[in-house]
């Protein structure tokens, strides 16, 4: 196997047995980015750019609380997660809703089996940052191929202006941050190649569970390239 295949699997069996193990702990998500309302800035973005329902990916949607919140404002959803366990949390949380239900699914964007060109609209609050030391360009090729053209990756990630929340994963002998705490340089450098650059701003990944939140990078940009 390749060394993206070995992370690729290694990551579907963490966050599974993280999933697991939190909620055996806890009944309710316990992630510290975690946020039962829409966030802010993310509201704010989609409210002012779209003129009515458009179809929105939540990727890596966890317990889909950001994916239910966009549905409740009429947005078609699919929230994916390479976690089971998440994805079941996120069901049970959709079906006590009255309205407009997203649709969850298993599924990884380095390895999508979503249809092409299908999305207006992709929200990924907090998975590049895990799997960029391994898998950007696989990322980068996935979300591309699910955008509509000129669709937007509206993205969050961990800032490097953020002293929290900082660990190391040892992948066969390799020290990684997990997440990546980003500068504005590196976010820049990473993506421009592949789109065009909107917006990097400072943000914060909005939570139940921490206070201050986290900081965070809010990259928007545009599949035009």
């Amino acid at each position: 196997m390749t060394e993206e295949t070995d992370f690729q699997e290694w990551n579907k069996s963490k966050w599974e047995t993280k999933n697991q193990a939190m909620y055996a702990t806890f009944e309710a998500n316990r992630w510290p980015w975690y946020n039962d309302s829409l966030d802010p800035d993310i509201g704010v973005f989609i409210n002012h750019t779209t003129k009515g329902p458009i179809e929105i990916l939540d990727l890596g949607t966890c317990s889909g609380s950001q994916a239910i919140e966009l549905s409740r404002l009429g947005h078609r959803v699919v929230g994916t997660d390479i976690s089971v366990t998440a994805l079941h949390q996120a069901e049970l949380a959709a079906a006590r809703e009255k309205g407009p239900k997203p649709l969850f699914m298993l599924d990884d964007i380095t390895e999508s089996k979503l249809p092409p060109k299908m999305f207006d609209l992709v929200l990924d609050r907090g998975c590049y940052h895990s799997i960029v030391s391994f898998q950007h360009d696989e990322y980068v090729a996935g979300v591309k191929r699910v955008l509509k053209p000129n669709g937007i990756l509206l993205l969050k990630t961990m800032s490097s202006d953020e002293q929290r929340f900082i660990a190391y994963d040892d992948i066969g002998g390799r020290q990684v941050q997990m997440p990546h705490h980003f500068t504005q340089q590196e976010l820049q450098d990473l993506l421009s190649p592949h789109f065009e650059v909107l917006m990097i701003r400072d943000s914060f990944f909005y939570s139940n569970v921490v206070d201050p939140p986290a900081r965070a990078r809010m990259t928007i940009v545009c599949n035009s390239k």
